[in-house]
């Protein structure tokens, strides 16, 4: 530049811009300052987006290239050839210039703009970019005078120190030397043993015994986490006299954090981490109490110990026993106390560096129908895959960890938690999602996310307790929302956690809680609302119908309770208790009825288990109940599930000996036209079931304004279930004309208010024991056969009589009752069946008194 073309003006604004650059610069403490005041400079400057100073792919100081991930590959390209673009995180792709300082070699400084933004077009932009080298170029040459200068003064700072040592220092220089050696010496030996496999007792014995000799025999004490106590401290090792208090040294090695080496002081002894692969296991800790804090050289030494310590777990058998109590054997992940701990750290974390913690709570739909469905094996199979996808999910200092089951945890850090939550959660939900191929077949799963963001005084626990919460309101929607046509896999939903998620979660957990000790301090009982035959009001069955009597809320169905806990243990071990009890009293009832049988609800939940089956069994053997005796609902709403699975779960239960019925089977919509919709008959061909119970919607139109459709269709079921041989219950029934269009339209069995309402075991049991066991009526039964199925020619009352006692012993007798001979064409004999008890709720006159009105 020609310096005598300047103007004045110019001539005083380069002088003044030169005094201001050499002024900042200046005020450097040190060398990285001055670098990185540099960067600040020159990015005011130009008004460039990023600067940057490097020498070869280090990064000194930087303006506009984010705190977190610096494009430091990027860099060096750009600083190799010259000039280009790289990307940067936050602002996409940058155009940079490079600028050599002169007086550094290979220190440069780069300057950019995004692309797109400033673009040079024409010759005044061009004349623009020049200028704004040349401003660069300056700060350039300044930093090296600066930087070269600072390191004169160091240099000469640095020899009137070493010029003021004297033989103390050299003496204390000797005295490391030697102590290194020793060092040396020790490690070799040490090496040797554990090449050898010597015992890792007498190892650990080995380290402490010669950590201390080399700190002037003072205690020394090896802690480690024992993986039999859930990762707690305790001393293992401990030599030097006076010994260590071993409370103090354990304090030590947990405020140590399992990171690095504290030099100690007059109230705490000096400590160095020892790690298995990375992860903290415990401490070596040396008394400093009466010498003061470790110098460099002491600290050296005790961490170098420290290591070996390390190295004889890492190469001992026992590193497996404690890599298995801080992470999941089948995925390798970490564990629940794993994630814990790292969750607190990441809290910690944020107080200082201003990132904020967010835990997604994953919990996996459809995974229990894969268990079901193809065995443990490949659901074990399934695990580990859906383990190493959430690894494909995270970002760097993301973590992911297995809770148990089918549950699974990520912790993400970043400047939006919240934001980056969701994102990570939308990946987790597609890439789960993806059909896995296993034990020879194609299995889908999805995934039910909840997310909790840390907020102040939220401790790890109740962070990742608020994440489970919202877990739990996303796995509610999901199941709302039903499962995807085609694959039978519940979708996936996401949920953030909020204050009225909390509320319902506690009230959840209340309720979980209640229910297990409702079981154990007998608050449940049972009602039993009887099963009668519409040809004479016999008693044939009684339904057990749950109560609870709460001790604060009195009397409560199960609607009232169930809904709330349907994923609770406690309601498992509430219908085996259920199942218990009535087989129990079925047994007592049966002693004056011998055919008297009991009806159990079972909820879907719990027919899908595997163990189903044998809760029924055990049942069954522990009241020593004859299994025809016991029937089984099953709620219709089943026949929506995986056919091949519903069909082997009820052919277990069915081979335990007890009846099933489809529940709530068949509903009656108006809007549709009188269209019977939900539920058809056509996949019974292939289920294991003794019958169907028409849903009591369906029940209550047959006397109303949609009598006439809602007639047909019950006519039409049970003439369809009579073909597939099977029987149908009518329940619900409240009203006479209900249960004289129930027999005109064929439906021999049914339930109801009318019929009798659910009542206790002592009010149930004394009818029939007043009441006792009566006759078959026979011309009851004829006049019913007469009503229904009337004939020009008319056979025999009692002929019709055995008939209709034939159908009821085909359609819901005890198993081995005569069949489809007994009602078609076959020879006429009596059939077996339960003994007509009637109850109070109609009884033989009743009914005959009904027929005759309505002829």
């Amino acid at each position: 530049m020609d310096v005598a073309a300047l103007s004045p003006d110019q001539v005083g604004l380069a002088s003044q811009l030169l005094e201001h650059v050499l002024t900042e610069l200046s005020a450097g403490t040190s060398e990285r300052d001055v670098l990185r005041r540099a960067a600040a400079l020159a990015a005011d400057l130009v008004d460039a987006d990023v600067v940057a100073v490097c020498e070869g792919a280090h990064v000194h100081g930087g303006v506009g290239l984010g705190q977190r991930f610096l494009p430091e590959r990027g860099l060096a390209r750009v600083v190799r050839d010259g000039g280009g673009s790289f990307a940067v995180p936050g602002l996409g792709r940058v155009r940079a210039s490079v600028v050599e300082v002169p007086a550094l070699a290979g220190v440069h400084v780069v300057v950019g703009r995004a692309e797109g933004a400033g673009d040079a077009g024409d010759a005044g932009d061009a004349g623009a970019a020049e200028a704004s080298l040349a401003a660069v170029r300056l700060v350039a040459r300044a930093v090296g005078l600066v930087v070269l200068g600072r390191h004169g003064r160091e240099r000469e700072r640095w020899h009137r120190q070493q010029g003021a040592r004297g033989a103390a220092e050299r003496g204390r220089l000797q005295q490391a030397l030697r102590q290194r050696e020793q060092v040396l010496t020790t490690s070799v030996r040490f090496q040797r043993a554990v090449s050898s496999r010597r015992p890792l007792p007498e190892l650990l014995v080995q380290i402490a015994a010669s950590s201390s000799e080399l700190m002037d025999h003072r205690a020394v004490t090896l802690v480690l986490a024992d993986p039999r106590s859930q990762m707690r401290m305790s001393v293992v090792a401990a030599v030097g006299e006076p010994p260590l208090d071993p409370e103090l040294a354990l304090a030590a090695a947990n405020a140590l954090g399992g990171f690095g080496v504290a030099v100690g002081d007059g109230t705490a002894p000096a400590a160095a981490a020892v790690h298995i692969n990375g992860r903290s296991v415990g401490a070596l800790v040396l008394d400093t109490l009466g010498s003061g804090p470790l110098d460099p050289v002491g600290a050296t030494v005790l961490r170098a110990f420290a290591e070996h310590a390390s190295m004889a777990l890492s190469h001992a058998d026992t590193v497996r026993a404690v890599e298995a109590a801080s992470s999941d054997s089948l995925t390798s992940l970490p564990n629940r106390a794993t994630l814990l701990r790292h969750l607190e750290v990441a809290l910690r974390a944020g107080e200082s560096d201003g990132l904020g913690t967010a835990v997604l709570f994953i919990d996996l739909n459809g995974f229990k129908q894969v268990n079901d469905s193809l065995g443990h094996a490949a659901g074990d199979e399934v695990l580990s895959r859906v383990a190493r996808r959430l690894r494909r999910c995270l970002r760097g200092d993301d973590v992911a960890a297995r809770l148990g089951g089918d549950e699974f945890a990520l912790v993400v850090r970043d400047v939006e938690p919240g934001r980056a939550a969701q994102r990570i959660a939308a990946r987790v939900q597609a890439d789960v999602a993806q059909p896995f191929e296993t034990a020879g077949a194609t299995v889908r799963v999805g995934a039910s996310i909840g997310i909790a963001v840390a907020a102040e005084g939220v401790g790890a626990a109740e962070l990742l307790r608020r994440a489970d919460s919202a877990m739990y309101m996303a796995k509610g929607e999901a199941h709302e929302a039903g499962p995807e046509a085609g694959t039978g896999i519940v979708p996936s939903c996401v949920v953030v956690f909020e204050a009225d998620t909390h509320d319902a979660d506690r009230l959840r957990r209340q309720l979980e809680h209640d229910l297990l000790r409702a079981v154990k301090d007998d608050e449940f009982e049972l009602a039993y609302q009887p099963i009668v035959r519409l040809a004479d009001g016999a008693v044939v069955g009684a339904e057990a119908l749950l109560r609870w009597r709460h001790r604060t809320r009195g009397l409560l169905e199960p609607g009232a309770f169930l809904a709330g806990a349907e994923r609770s243990p406690a309601v498992e071990e509430l219908w085996r208790w259920v199942l218990r009890t009535a087989c129990a009293q079925a047994v007592a009832w049966r002693e004056r009825v011998p055919d008297l049988s009991v009806t159990v609800n079972l909820s879907a939940a719990h027919v899908m288990t595997r163990g189903a089956a044998d809760d029924v069994r055990a049942a069954l053997t522990g009241a020593g109940l004859d299994p025809t005796a016991l029937v089984l609902d099953v709620p219709a709403d089943l026949l929506g599930e995986d056919p091949d699975l519903l069909a082997a779960r009820l052919k277990k239960l069915r081979a335990t000996g007890a009846r099933i019925l489809l529940d709530d089977f068949a509903t009656l919509d108006p809007g549709q036209g009188g269209v019977l919709v939900n539920h058809s008959l056509a996949p019974l061909r292939q289920l294991p079931v003794d019958g169907v119970k028409l849903d009591r919607t369906l029940v209550a139109e047959i006397d109303g304004p949609e009598g006439a459709d809602a007639l047909a269709a019950v006519r039409t079921l049970c003439e369809l279930g009579a073909a597939l041989d099977l029987g149908v219950v009518a329940e619900g029934v409240e009203r006479t004309e209900q249960a004289l269009l129930l027999t005109e339209a064929g439906c021999a069995v049914a339930q109801g208010v009318l019929l009798g309402a659910p009542r206790s075991v002592a009010e149930l049991g004394s009818e029939l024991t007043e009441l006792g066991p009566v006759e078959r009526a026979a011309p009851a039964l004829a006049a019913l056969v007469e009503f229904v199925e009337p004939t020009d020619a008319p056979e025999p009352a009692e002929q019709r009589a055995l008939d209709a006692a034939a159908l009821f012993a085909r359609q819901l007798g005890p198993v081995g009752a005569p069949g489809a001979d007994a009602v078609a064409g076959g020879p006429r004999v009596p059939a077996t069946g339960p003994v007509p008890v009637p109850i109070s709720g109609i009884r033989p006159h009743d009914l005959r008194a009904m027929l005759d009105r309505s002829r």
